[in-house]
């Protein structure tokens, strides 16, 4: 009787035990879209699987026409503007998806194009409050801090405004219609403020402007910190920047979130610096996870 007991509590058991794990395995279900294999998609692909334990992630190569097409899976992640245009034709609109790799413009066309849709995106685009954190940490001495514009400019510059505020740091925001011929406004903040902060706006930072730039502000003595770690290779001193491993650990967080927001902003960085710049600039510089530590700390 006992026995019989006991073989009824462990069938239970056994059976829970497979409900859980078959909902888990459903639950699990991602598939990693990409619009043509390359050894780096692979590479991806695999560190990806190997740090996201509680998921069985595919990869789905749109471009192949053979493979069959995972109708089964619960959430995408696409690689890409191209892959997530092509995969946003075939899914459901009830069907999450996140775009890695994909600009905030590209996001707001597809957003508008797809508005029924589940579309998420995460940014690897350096806050400007994180980047001005970094200013700090450069050099405590930097009070006075200049950020030039395109008139053009949708930006909210708000947070900045306030977290500025906290850092104790006075902050000019500045109009530059045309960055190749600076007016008398820009040229009066470029010589009052410590450092510049370097903007996401291509109206100002882009590949026929930036040297220009950078050498104006060479011969000014003032620093550029930011965009993003491009402008570092150029010119400016340093930048925060969300790479290939930052993205990996940010979906690894997101997959275990039950919702994703619109636009998830990757809270994972490191820092770049330009050494030969920032000695001719006399400014000391700590080691990148020493700068990583105090951004950290300064943002909490």
């Amino acid at each position: 009787m006992e026995s019989s007991v006991i073989s009824k509590v462990v069938g239970r058991l056994l059976l829970v035990l497979a409900l859980v794990g078959s909902t888990t395995y459903a639950y699990a279900s991602v598939t990693l879209v990409v619009d043509g294999q390359s050894e780096q998609v692979v590479q991806f692909h695999q560190r990806l699987n190997s740090i996201v334990s509680e998921h069985s992630i595919r990869l789905y190569d749109i471009q192949n026409k053979a493979a069959p097409f995972p109708q089964d899976s619960q959430r995408w992640i696409a690689m890409g503007v191209s892959a997530m245009v092509k995969l946003l034709d075939k899914v459901s609109d009830d069907a999450p998806v996140l775009g890695l790799f994909v600009k905030a413009d590209a996001y707001k066309k597809l957003s508008d194009m797809y508005p029924n849709k589940q579309i998420s995106l995460l940014s690897n685009r350096a806050p400007l409050t994180r980047q001005l954190a970094l200013i700090k940490q450069l050099s405590p001495g930097f009070s006075h801090v200049g950020l030039f514009y395109s008139p053009q400019s949708q930006q909210d510059f708000s947070p900045l405004k306030n977290f500025a505020k906290q850092l104790n740091v006075r902050l000019s925001l500045t109009p530059l219609p045309d960055p190749l011929n600076w007016d008398r406004e820009a040229l009066i903040t470029l010589k009052e403020v410590d450092a510049v902060l370097g903007v996401d706006d291509s109206a100002i930072y882009n590949a026929t402007n930036i040297r220009s730039i950078l050498m104006r502000l060479y011969r000014a003595g003032k620093p550029l910190i930011g965009p993003d770690k491009g402008y570092v290779r150029a010119g400016a001193v340093a930048s925060t920047y969300s790479g290939v491993k930052e993205t990996l650990e940010a979906v690894k967080h997101l997959l275990k979130k039950a919702k994703w927001e619109n636009v998830e902003i990757n809270p994972y960085f490191t820092v770049a610096t330009n050494e030969q710049v920032a000695r001719s600039l006399n400014i000391p510089l700590l080691s990148e996870a020493d700068l990583v530590d105090k951004i950290l700390g300064a943002m909490q």
